[in-house]
């Protein structure tokens, strides 16, 4: 489910917008456990170029709980100028079931929003 949002204004329609992440991630006590953390645009994932996200998987951690400071970041192309609502959110891994995640322990998180031109060709 989302975790934080943020409207940003953006402020041209050929602009990308480069998010990013940083912040402490951690699953728990399980086996062959998954989440998967990403990043939406007004309720919907990025298409252009590609998904933003990240996972943290474990093989075997039935007696873990670790917390590791992670980084996801990306660009997304073809977001219309004006209002955007931009989310952070957590959800399963594909193939995998539903386990246990936290995000945010004893220390800030970072939400990055920011409008940048094209990439040059």
């Amino acid at each position: 489910g989302l975790i934080k949002d943020c409207v940003f204004q953006k402020k041209f329609k050929h602009t990308f917008l480069h998010v990013y992440f940083n912040g402490v991630l951690r699953i728990a006590s399980c086996n062959n456990c998954c989440k998967r953390w990403f990043f939406t645009f007004n309720g919907a994932e990025c298409q252009s170029p590609n998904a933003i996200d990240g996972i943290v998987y474990m093989a075997t951690g039935k007696n873990e709980d670790l917390h590791r400071v992670r980084h996801i970041e990306g660009h997304c192309d073809k977001i219309h100028e004006g209002h955007v609502r931009v989310g952070f959110n957590v959800g399963n891994c594909k193939g995998h079931g539903n386990f246990d995640a936290y995000t945010g322990w004893n220390s800030v998180s970072r939400l990055f929003i920011e409008e940048v031109p094209r990439p040059q060709k």
